[in-house]
């Protein structure tokens, strides 16, 4: 039996849904039964630094312009770098769809009380009153035509997941200086 060339990429497009699917079934259930935390102390601005660098290559490939501000002496902080680093980009990704054309993603990093802030602003169409207050529940996603580019409404779940299990919480809203979505990471220190 000759398969052709149709044929082919139907097979090769099925697989590589098939493997996404399975990683949005894996983050699932390690969600359900928590992350395991590999803690480790670092410096805040220096690994901020390194954020900036993944998200503005990122930004670059759709034409957004990412703005970093950080605070004075942010010290350190004891966290899951890479899981902390997966819920920041996972807001960040969430910026960039729903940025317009040349539009900016704007990140500030300040210390306030005893919590790390990381805020995430767009400019954006923000979030609808639906979007506030189901966005954190699985599967919830604001723009039904998304599912078309393999989304499934889990980013700011398991954003959620991940931030709680530092001790934190995930604060949304529509920003009054842009109009677009922010979302504020806030973690103890």
């Amino acid at each position: 039996m000759d398969i052709n060339g149709n044929e082919k990429n139907n097979i090769t497009e099925s697989s590589e849904q098939i493997g996404i699917y399975i990683k949005v079934l894996i983050d699932i259930s390690r969600t359900i039964a928590g992350y395991q935390l590999h803690l480790e102390k670092f410096d805040i601005a220096d690994y901020m630094g390194q954020i900036k660098a993944q998200a503005s290559s990122l930004c670059l490939t759709k034409g957004i312009c990412l703005q970093l501000e950080t605070g004075a002496n942010l010290g350190t902080l004891k966290a899951d770098k890479l899981l902390l680093e997966r819920a920041i980009m996972n807001v960040i990704s969430n910026a960039l769809d729903y940025s317009p054309p040349q539009g900016t993603i704007y990140v500030t990093v300040q210390k306030t009380d005893c919590f790390l802030h990381i805020s995430i602003t767009d400019e954006g169409g923000g979030f609808t009153p639906e979007a506030l207050h189901h966005a954190q529940k699985q599967f919830f996603m604001g723009d039904k035509s998304r599912t078309s580019n393999m989304h499934f409404g889990m980013g700011l779940y398991i954003t959620s997941s991940i931030i709680k299990q530092h001790g934190g919480q995930l604060v949304l809203s529509n920003s009054k200086k842009t109009g677009g979505a922010q979302v504020i990471i806030k973690i103890p220190y």
